[in-house]
This record gives C-alpha cells, structure tokens and sequence, in this order.
C-alpha cells in the first residue's frame, strides 16, 4: 500500500481519499478504520465520583456486576449511568458485540472464541480477560461470525484459532 500525503495552502477542509482498482473487503475495513478514527466517540463513566470522558476506542467490553453497568479498559473499570440494552442501541454495531444479557464487547479486543462442553463460548479478550456467551446469543454470534467470514476474516478468526467455523 502506498500513503501519499498533500500539503497545500489552497485545501481549507482535511480529508482522506482511498484509491484502488475495485471495492474489496479489505478497503471497506480500511474505510471504517479511518472513519472510527476521524470521528471518535466518547463515553461518559465514572470513578470515584468523578466524570470522565473515555474514547470508546479504549473499552475492551461492557458488563453488569451487582446491578451496575461498567466499562473495562486497559487502566481499569469505571462506572457506567446507563442500561446495557440502552448503551447498545448507541454503540457502532460494527465495532461491539452482544454475548449475553449482561455483557458487551468490542470486536477488536476479542482473541478468540472457544466452544465449551455445554455448548456456549468461552471468549478471551486481548486484555487477558475471559468471559462466556450465553447460549441465548450464540446464533447471533454464529450469524455475525459469518458475515466476518465473507467479508475478510478478522484476526480473531483466523483458522488455527476458528472455533465458530463448524456451524
């Protein structure tokens, strides 16, 4: 990939332009990287009272814990004002996944997926962090991790690790 950058005194708003020979998976990806990039989203949280606003590029996952809502990161948990069903419904579907009633991820941080015994996946974050799905949204993972498939396999799908390819 070549990266050409333009400075000219004449241009008053910054931009990016992809060129290529065809649309690929891997320029749609590119595309929505820039744009995460360019327009970042906060989140307000909490932490001893205090108000902090998080780049939602920096929460690894959302969980309930005694019915409060929190956000993890790499630095630490802090609370979250909100309802996870709510909070859903405002994060990038493509940038988060629901694996349980209590529980949100963000789709980068995932590792990989293992089946259990039972029937549900163990999934294990970059952090370090392993969590379950609940068989209730297994499908959605299933249908989700296909979607991936077709349309360039993430990382976390690469098929030494590709539990979620037997369907």
């Amino acid at each position: 990939m070549h990266v050409q950058l333009t400075i000219s005194e004449t241009i008053h708003q910054v931009f990016v332009t992809i060129h290529g020979p065809q649309l690929t998976p891997a320029i749609k990806e590119l595309q929505r990287n820039i744009e995460a990039l360019t327009n970042q989203q906060f989140i307000n949280v909490f932490q001893d009272r205090s108000l902090i606003k998080l780049p939602l590029q920096s929460v690894s996952r959302f969980y309930t814990a005694n019915k409060r809502l929190y956000c993890e990161t790499t630095t630490g948990a802090y609370l979250v004002h909100s309802h996870l069903h709510t909070l859903m419904d405002q994060l990038p579907p493509h940038q988060f996944l629901r694996i349980s009633s209590s529980e949100i991820v963000r789709i980068a941080c995932i590792k990989n997926f293992t089946l259990t015994k039972w029937g549900s996946f163990q999934v294990n974050l970059t952090t370090g962090t392993t969590t379950y799905a609940s068989r209730r949204y297994t499908q959605q993972i299933r249908k989700a991790a296909q979607l991936w498939k077709d349309f360039g396999t993430p990382f976390w799908l690469a098929p030494s690790e590709a539990s979620l390819s037997a369907t």
